[in-house]
């Protein structure tokens, strides 16, 4: 990433300089901001909002994502610090918006946490294709949960709880974001084009949302779109999964689980079908530490 930004939740909730790194407080959250979309065809504004006892607290938008001039790089970090010892409570809203920051919504994830003690922890807040439609503007700049209810936010296209045990996190370290890099363009990418460019059509049990597989096969599994969102090559458009994640899929007892919005979403159309390829040296197993290659990336170069 070429640019993030931290802020310090205090009484005059001083902003720091750019980047994240360098000497900082043992108590921070960073949340990182992936997606499994293009830019900015699908998306082209990241706005996030850091709410403290119900007042705003942080409010940034980062716009023309994907365009050379742009904002930022995704995956975005940002990371939020205590100067009072840790514990403060706080709601994190993170918005995926298209033509700027009063542009339409297409997807909103939140989080209710706490600022960890004593660690520096990382949270994944992605904006992903399954959860489209889940957020609206109210008219006045703010976001408004279209799908869910007080207190729960989408996650895989399905509603889940909101709130994060920020002790449970991980620890944080620039290398699970993007793809083993530092986020300046070198580390890892995944090419969702060249590495489902041969991918097979899977058989999905719609009762089960589930796909068999024989034992010990590792593959990679997309969504096949009717429409031009996700990235797009080779006459297709596909969204990557991310592999042994809540909003990606999860293999259990030879066969791979997929979210329940997956097979909603193919009854309704809005998913033409799931396809599968092999991992190989060439193409890692996809997951949410190896970022999507394309021109919107902070880890990797390669086009899409």
């Amino acid at each position: 990433m070429t640019r993030a930004r931290r802020a310090a939740l205090v009484a005059a909730a001083a902003l720091a300089a750019l980047g994240v790194g360098g000497c900082s407080p043992p108590d921070e959250i960073v949340v990182a901001v992936p997606t499994d979309l293009s830019l900015p065809d699908d998306l082209d504004t990241v706005q996030i909002q850091v709410f403290e006892g119900g007042r705003p607290r942080f409010s940034a938008a980062y716009e023309r994502l994907g365009e050379d001039d742009a904002g930022t790089l995704l995956p975005a970090t940002i990371g939020f610090y205590s100067a009072t010892g840790g514990g403060d409570s706080i709601r994190i809203k993170v918005t995926g918006r298209t033509g700027g920051e009063l542009g339409p919504v297409r997807i909103l994830r939140e989080a209710a946490t706490r600022i960890p003690k004593n660690r520096i922890v990382l949270l994944t807040m992605p904006l992903n294709f399954l959860c489209d439609g889940s957020g609206r503007d109210d008219g006045q700049g703010s976001v408004e949960d279209e799908r869910c209810g007080e207190g729960q936010t989408c996650v895989a296209g399905a509603c889940a709880s909101s709130e994060v045990d920020s002790s449970a996190l991980p620890d944080y370290s620039v290398r699970d974001v993007y793809g083993g890099g530092t986020g300046d363009g070198d580390g890892d990418c995944f090419d969702v084009p060249a590495c489902f460019q041969d991918a097979a059509p899977a058989e999905v049990d719609a009762a089960a949302c589930a796909i068999a597989v024989d034992d010990g096969a590792a593959l990679n599994v997309a969504l096949e779109l009717p429409s031009e969102d996700g990235i797009c090559g080779n006459g297709r458009c596909l969204v990557a999964l991310d592999a042994d994640s809540d909003d990606g899929f999860r293999v259990d007892g030879g066969r791979i689980q997929l979210p329940p919005a997956v097979c909603e979403q193919m009854a309704g159309g809005k998913i033409g079908g799931v396809v599968t390829a092999p991992v190989t040296a060439a193409c890692a197993r996809k997951t949410a530490g190896l970022p999507t290659c394309g021109p919107w990336s902070a880890s990797g170069s390669k086009d899409p």
